[in-house]
């Protein structure tokens, strides 16, 4: 999430290429205003790990240590339930449906660009055909959080339009493939085990 700088400048374009880079966008430029110098070279490190998924190593292990009742199995279907209810909540501008899933950050750069599209009354149409895969490539016990990163290989159809109903970006007839990284993250010690989405990365 270190390009958001470069992602910021060239906006328009990457908003043509599909909704989900809309979305990837809207939380790059979260990212370049909050994170530390740490989380960029964590990012650097999750896009070198590519798509290998994590065993049980120690990082799991320590995940496992703090949260017992953790699994694998468990988690991961929860993250890909909560990853077609973001793109679909936020394609709706459902904003209570996002506060839901979203760290408060996130949620409100969501919220904004929710607005933007409302005053311009531009529509996303969105079908969510499904997830191909979903593995965990990071794991980290943090003081106070532990945070999980996903790789999610999915097919959406999409169109943006304007208020005319011209068509902006995409094609409602094609499917378009999406690999992206995603973080949730949980306080520890678990008062509250909802896990939020607090960070995005390209795969």
């Amino acid at each position: 999430m270190n390009e958001a700088a470069e992602v910021a400048n060239n906006a328009p374009v990457i908003v043509a290429l599909s909704l989900w880079w809309a979305v990837l966008f809207a939380l790059q430029l979260f990212a370049g205003e909050q994170q530390t110098g740490s989380r960029a070279a964590t990012a650097t490190k999750r896009r070198e790990a590519g798509g290998a998924a994590v065993s049980q190593d120690s990082r799991m292990s320590e995940i496992c240590r703090l949260d017992p009742e953790f699994s694998q199995d468990a988690f991961l279907s929860g993250a890909g339930r909560a990853f077609e209810a973001v793109l679909n909540a936020y394609a709706r501008c459902d904003l209570e449906a996002l506060r839901k899933l979203l760290s408060m950050e996130v949620f409100q750069v969501f919220a904004a660009a929710c607005a933007k599209r409302q005053e311009s009354r531009e529509t996303l149409d969105l079908t969510f055909i499904g997830i191909e895969s979903a593995e965990i490539v990071s794991a980290e016990a943090l003081p106070g959080k532990m945070e999980i990163t996903v790789l999610f290989r999915a097919q959406i159809v999409f169109a943006e339009r304007t208020y005319k109903g011209d068509l902006l970006s995409g094609d409602p007839s094609a499917v378009t493939t999406t690999a992206d990284l995603w973080t949730f993250s949980r306080p520890v010690p678990a008062s509250d085990r909802t896990w939020l989405l607090v960070a995005t990365d390209q795969a």
